[in-house]
C-alpha cells in the first residue's frame, strides 16, 4: 500500500482556499499512487481565536461533503482534521474524519487530549477510533494524543497496523525561551512506532497556524516504519511525504528483533504494582 502525508501552509480561517489546496495536493499524491492520504489537524481553518464557533461545522456537513467528492474523484481513503460543531449540544470538538474511496464518511474521531488553552474552546472526545479497512487496521489520533504512550499502547493492543496522526505541531515564543527542540516531534513519532511495532504517518502544517503568527507549525511530516526507518518526510514548506508500506512485514520484525508487545503481555501478571497509579 502506498500512503501520503500532506504538509500544507494553512490559509488561516479560509476554508474554501484550504479545500482547493487539498484537492490539488491529493490529486498529486494519487498521481504518485497513494491510496491513503492524511491531511493535518484543523486543516480547513487553523486557529482563529474568538471565531472558531463560526468556522466549525457539523459532521456530516459541507466540508465532509467536499472531502467526499475529493476522495471519490481520486479513489483514496482520506483522513483530515477539522473543527466540528455538534448539532445537538452546540459544543465544539477538534475532530478528524475518515472518508472512503467511494466518498462515504466512515468514521469521526474527537481529540481526547487537549493541549493547554485548547480546552477553553473545544470539548474533549471520550472514545478511541479504530478502523478495520481492507488495507489494514488503523488507529486515528490527533496531535497531542500521541504524547501519552499508554493510550497509543491501548490502540496497539487492539491490533492496529498503522497510527494515523493529523497534527499541528508548533513552536511559539515560549517554546523558544525554553530552547525547545523541534526534533522532539519526530522523536516521539519514531518512539511510538518502535515501541508498538506499528507504522506511523503524521501530517503537519508549515508556517503560521493563527492570524498573528504566534503559533508556528514546524513541518516534518513523515511516514515511519515499525523499525524506526524514516520512509519519507517533508522537512519544510508545502509538500507530500509518500511511501510504500507492507502490513505483513512487521510480523517478522516483531518476532525476530522487537517482541515488545508480546513481552509486555507476558510480564503483565507480574506488574500488579503498576495498577491504580494513575
Amino acid at each position: 500500500m502506498r500512503m501520503a502525508a500532506i504538509q500544507t501552509c494553512c490559509e488561516v480561517g479560509d476554508v474554501p482556499a484550504n479545500l482547493r489546496n487539498a484537492k490539488r495536493l491529493i490529486q498529486s499524491a494519487r498521481d504518485d499512487g497513494a491510496v491513503l492520504v492524511c491531511l493535518p489537524e484543523l486543516f480547513t481553518t487553523g486557529i482563529v481565536f474568538g471565531k472558531m464557533d463560526k468556522l466549525a461545522e457539523p459532521i456530516p456537513g459541507p466540508t465532509t461533503q467536499e472531502f467526499g467528492k475529493i476522495a471519490k474523484a481520486n479513489s483514496v481513503y482520506l483522513v483530515a482534521g477539522m473543527a466540528e460543531k455538534d448539532v445537538k449540544t452546540g459544543r465544539l470538538h477538534n475532530a478528524s474524519v475518515l472518508i472512503s474511496p467511494q466518498g462515504e464518511l466512515l468514521q469521526k474521531y474527537r481529540k481526547i487530549f487537549l493541549y493547554l488553552d485548547e480546552s477553553k474552546g473545544f470539548v474533549p472526545g471520550d472514545r478511541p477510533c479504530i478502523c478495520d479497512l481492507p488495507l489494514g487496521k488503523i488507529g486515528i489520533t490527533i496531535c497531542y494524543d500521541y504524547v501519552f504512550p499508554e493510550y497509543i499502547r491501548h490502540l496497539a493492543f487492539e491490533g492496529i497496523d498503522l497510527l494515523v496522526h493529523p497534527t499541528a505541531w508548533l513552536t511559539t515564543d515560549e517554546c523558544e525561551r525554553w530552547n525547545y527542540n523541534n526534533g522532539a516531534y519526530r522523536a516521539m513519532g519514531m518512539t511510538r512506532a518502535l515501541e508498538n511495532g506499528i507504522y506511523f504517518i503524521s501530517a503537519n502544517h508549515w508556517g503560521n497556524y493563527d492570524l498573528d503568527g504566534n503559533l508556528r507549525a514546524i513541518g516534518q511530516s513523515s511516514i515511519i516504519s515499525p523499525w524506526g526507518e524514516i520512509l519519507d518526510e517533508v522537512t519544510e514548506g508545502e509538500g507530500i511525504a509518500i511511501a510504500d508500506v507492507d502490513f505483513e512485514k512487521p510480523e517478522g520484525w516483531r518476532a525476530n528483533v522487537a517482541p515488545y508487545l508480546s513481552d509486555y503481555r507476558e510480564a503483565s501478571p507480574r506488574l500488579e504494582f503498576l495498577k491504580n497509579k494513575t
